[in-house]
């Protein structure tokens, strides 16, 4: 009972919070800032409880077209291909916009919808094409709409003297140098990345009784922990919350 009741609970708590979450997006990132700015709290009250109505239903059709975790695991990384380059860009690149993220989160979901209907194309096959098609409209969308404001731009600028491609920005404020060392920090990024997984791989190992696997997987995670720490050592603890 105990065990049941757990389930249960973790459950509707994943429910709850990616239902509350992505009507947070939909009313407080597009609704109240593109379509009606100037309401009341109560007014935004009302159309969170529409719009979580509305995400719950579409959620329950999506539902019925899949028969299994692993069939859900693939609509989620299809229908949200592509979205990661322009995540990333919009840290180096100052002409990345609101109208840029909107376009690289839709696009995939008409990608995988004429993929899914359309062609004959399988997963993981079919994140090529999504991939590249999601690419190409967050791109004409971005130079076809207008950049941030520069005001805005020059606060971000200051802020966090982001590397890469902000010449525009970086020309009317000479006093602020930017961040350099991205090739090292990157493959911090990498160490990282393995470290994590490797160690959940490594514990799942275990748990299985697949010592071999699960020592390898843990020395793995251990060497590119070690890694890290020597590089972060050198570089200093304190680059890290800057």
């Amino acid at each position: 009972g105990l065990l049941v009741a757990a389930f249960f609970a973790a459950y509707m708590s994943t429910i709850a919070t990616h239902l509350n979450w992505g009507t947070s997006y939909i009313v407080n990132d597009f609704y109240r800032r593109f379509v009606k700015q100037d309401a009341d709290e109560k007014h935004y009250v009302t159309i969170s409880r529409v719009v979580i109505i509305v995400v719950m239903a579409i959620s329950l059709g999506l539902m019925q077209v899949m028969d299994s975790i692993s069939g859900a695991w693939s609509f989620i990384i299809e229908a949200s291909a592509g979205l990661g380059l322009v995540l990333i860009l919009r840290w180096f690149w100052w002409r990345v916009n609101a109208w840029s993220e909107i376009a690289a989160m839709l696009a995939p979901i008409a990608a995988f919808s004429y993929v899914k209907f359309f062609t004959s194309l399988q997963f993981p096959e079919s994140l090529f094409f999504i991939v590249a098609f999601v690419t190409d409209v967050w791109l004409v969308v971005t130079f076809l709409t207008k950049p941030t404001e520069m005001v805005t731009l020059k606060n971000f600028y200051e802020r966090i003297h982001p590397g890469g491609w902000w010449k525009p920005v970086a020309e009317t404020m000479p006093h602020v140098k930017q961040d350099a060392g991205f090739g090292k920090l990157f493959l911090d990024w990498l160490a990282g990345i393995v470290l994590v997984y490797s160690t959940l791989f490594g514990i799942g190992k275990l748990i299985f009784g697949e010592v071999g696997l699960a020592m390898t997987f843990l020395g793995i995670a251990a060497l590119a922990g070690v890694l890290l720490y020597v590089h972060l050592t050198k570089i200093g603890w304190e680059s890290v919350a800057e």
